[in-house]
């Protein structure tokens, strides 16, 4: 299942060329990711971002810059769930402005809140997951 969001990209994030600055790719790909945990998984943005129990780093991230995205106009952000693991998870966010122009993928890991030691991801949270997955072609 992909997720989709329209996002504004500001003056701001970009360079004097008016096209956003590579790094910024990562951050409207997060905002993204925050939009889908809320909408389609359905946690409280503390519940998830500030459980007492658990949190959600990112392990790896990587982008392919495929074309500039340009201040000023909107950015389509489509996200998927890439693959899951016992204890993490990877996410496919492709910006597009009338073309895929960036693909970002991150991993995220579950860890004990206390010890911050991987940990399986919670059973109420995989079923979510799994529940949004893309199934693949075999």
């Amino acid at each position: 299942m992909t997720f989709r969001s329209s996002i504004y990209v500001p003056f701001h994030l970009a360079d004097p060329g008016g096209v956003l600055f590579f790094g910024h790719a990562f951050s409207l790909a997060h905002e993204a990711y925050e939009q889908l945990v809320q909408s389609e998984w359905g946690f409280i943005w503390g519940d998830w971002f500030q459980n007492p129990d658990w949190v959600v780093p990112i392990k790896k991230a990587e982008a392919n810059y495929l074309a500039p995205i340009q201040a000023g106009q909107a950015c389509l952000i489509e996200v998927e769930v890439a693959a899951v693991s016992t204890s993490s998870f990877t996410l496919k966010s492709v910006l597009s402005q009338q073309t895929p122009c960036c693909e970002v993928f991150t991993v995220h890991v579950f860890c004990d809140r206390a010890t911050k030691k991987k940990q399986p991801i919670p059973q109420g949270v995989a079923k979510q997951i799994q529940l949004n997955t893309t199934p693949t072609l075999s």
